[in-house]
């Protein structure tokens, strides 16, 4: 078995409030695993309540008073947990917190404050890890002008593109291939059932993949099971490029008008003279040289400005690539995974509609603390298929279980306008792993048995006839709402705390 190479594996905490939780774990609190999720549906975190004397309610992880940074007794810190649905969690720090700006503190039970500890602590030092990681990791080159090179336990890269998209994409599969593993228990692949993984550097290396392969498909990424071989591609060296060289003309920009403030001091003073020898009062002169100092000071806040948004644009350029980056990964990561996991001892594999399916849930899931938290409906497709169950543009879910390839292809690269299949797929596939949660490792494994009878396969992973789950699936999917979490078995939806 191929070892991961040189990727920290240590721990590190993260500011205050990972050192905060150092001494919770230093006087006896050791992490715990949480219970395993029902079906696919992450469990909601249990978390511990301050109520503040002016009534706000947070929720999160009670710290107890550090003294030895000094903390005054009855002091409590506090690190509040806040999860929008659907979307990335963020921690806050609030202390040293006096008692008497407290009403009311609910403590966890030891055993699920243990799980909670260690569950703040790990999303603490995941984003650290994950720069540490990818500064970790040494690319090898295939010969002399070839490829980036890495190994893994789990897969193997060969890469055309820059190396930073390249460690960007070995990290994000490495964490994305530890989550399903946790959310999907099965054998790890051996060393010659290893994914490969070929990352092309731009769209015109892509195309030529796809021709070697005789696929034709708009896929910004593919797998292929015949092959254990994952392709993603685009243009994310040039886009790494591109913004590197806006920051680079912005940079020169900004330098220059630094310099261009260090000479103004000068120009004024030569223009005060100039006035003086043309004699104008001392008053005149005054209010000239304020009026041509406000004049640049105008336009060097107009430019800062600009300056300033221009860098917001193109960082958000970058992180909105490199955010659909890690999600093309994180889908076709699925894919792979679920051949390597499931489709084994004979077993044929997952059903098309629910591989697709289930990858796209994958895809838009928050990637934390080592496992994938899902929570909520990705609000875009939910949209579309909202929209399309009231348009009546959907096949039955018996259209939809009994669909060939041909059906799903169109849809897997259309992010604004999916095909009717595949968002149909996403929305089955929502409802069995979450909403009414049926899915699980074993329910898994014996929908992949061969079946001569998709239907008859579906309805007893469902446990109903398929006409009737059609009703209903699409009663539960109309009344489900953007950024709300899911419910399963009808319990009413919540929105998180603040």
């Amino acid at each position: 078995m191929k070892r991961r190479r040189d990727v920290a594996e240590g721990t590190r905490f993260v500011g205050a409030v990972a050192r905060m939780v150092a001494v919770a774990l230093a006087c006896g609190v050791a992490s715990a695993p949480a219970a395993p999720p029902r079906g696919f549906a992450t469990d909601a975190w249990k978390l511990e309540r301050i109520v503040l004397q002016d009534g706000r309610r947070l929720e999160g992880l009670v710290i107890a008073p550090d003294a030895a940074a000094g903390d005054a007794e009855g002091e409590i810190r506090f690190a509040q947990v806040v999860q929008p649905p659907g979307r990335p969690m963020y921690v806050i720090t609030w202390g040293p917190l006096p008692r008497e700006s407290i009403k009311v503190v609910e403590h966890l039970p030891p055993a699920d404050h243990e799980v909670l500890v260690g569950r703040v602590t790990s999303f603490l030092e995941s984003r650290q890890r994950r720069g540490d990681a990818e500064t970790a990791i040494h690319l090898r080159h295939g010969g002399e002008e070839g490829p980036w090179r890495y190994d893994t336990d789990d897969f193997t890269v060969e890469s055309t593109a820059d190396a930073a998209t390249t460690r960007t994409a070995i990290v994000t599969l490495d964490q994305v291939f530890g989550a399903l593993r946790a959310l999907v228990p099965g054998p790890r692949p051996g060393d010659a059932a290893l994914i490969r993984v070929r990352l092309c550097g731009s769209s015109a290396e892509y195309r030529s993949v796809q021709r070697e392969l005789g696929i034709q498909i708009d896929n910004p990424a593919f797998y292929v099971p015949a092959r254990r071989l994952l392709v993603a591609g685009g243009d994310m060296s040039s886009l790494a490029a591109g913004t590197a060289a806006i920051e680079d003309g912005l940079a020169a920009t900004d330098q220059r008008y630094e310099e261009l403030d260090r000479l103004f001091g000068d120009r004024l003073k030569a223009l005060a003279a100039d006035l003086e020898g043309q004699g104008f009062p001392a008053a005149k002169r005054a209010e000239i040289v304020q009026l041509a100092r406000q004049r640049w000071e105008r336009e060097r806040a107009s430019e800062n400005m600009k300056i300033a948004t221009a860098r917001r644009e193109n960082a958000g350029r970058r992180d909105r690539a490199v955010a659909a980056f890690r999600r093309r990964l994180a889908h076709e990561a699925w894919h792979a995974y679920a051949d390597a996991a499931l489709a084994h001892d004979g077993a044929g594999g997952l059903p098309l509609w629910l591989d697709e399916g289930l990858a796209q849930v994958i895809e838009s899931a928050p990637l934390e603390a080592g496992e994938l938290r899902l929570d909520a409906p990705d609000p875009k497709r939910l949209a579309a298929l909202q929209e399309a169950l009231r348009g009546g543009t959907l096949p039955s879910v018996a259209e939809l279980v009994q669909a060939g390839q041909e059906q799903f292809l169109a849809g897997h690269a259309a992010d604004t306008d999916p095909g009717r299949f595949y968002l149909a797929a996403w929305g089955v596939a929502l409802d069995l792993a979450m909403l009414r949660p049926v899915l699980s490792p074993d329910r898994l494994a014996g929908i992949t048995a061969p079946a001569d009878d998709a239907v008859a396969a579906f309805e007893r992973l469902a446990g109903e006839p398929i006409d009737r789950y059609d009703s209903g699936w699409r009663r539960r999917i109309l009344t489900l709402r953007p950024g709300r979490a899911v419910a399963p078995d009808g319990a009413s939806p919540v929105t998180p705390a603040r």
